[in-house]
């Protein structure tokens, strides 16, 4: 199961690319590329602070959900910045191995 997870992130990987691209209207990534890094920071430091508070309640849902929104806002920074996803898997094994 695990590899069909890695494969999803590769896919949305490739949307958020076309929508950064694109932009097609109504598209809330399309609105995030269109305000730029500074929207997209802070975008992401909201989803870590409500991570982070879903943490502490009592619901693993909550964290599911908080986590899924994270790691959305992560993707688009990823993407804006024109870093592969690789490079983030690759330094992670970099470190696995230290």
């Amino acid at each position: 199961m695990a590899k069909q997870e890695i494969e999803f992130l590769y896919d949305l990987e490739r949307v958020l690319i076309d929508r950064k691209k694109d932009l097609p209207k109504g598209s809330y990534s399309t609105r995030l590329f269109k305000k730029g890094i500074d929207k997209i920071a802070q975008k992401l430091g909201e989803e870590a602070i409500e991570t982070i508070i879903a943490s502490k309640n009592k619901k693993d849902s909550e964290v599911i959900y908080e986590s899924a929104d994270l790691i959305y806002h992560l993707m688009v920074l990823l993407v804006e910045r024109n870093i592969p996803l690789d490079s983030v898997f690759q330094e992670l094994i970099v470190r696995s191995k230290k």
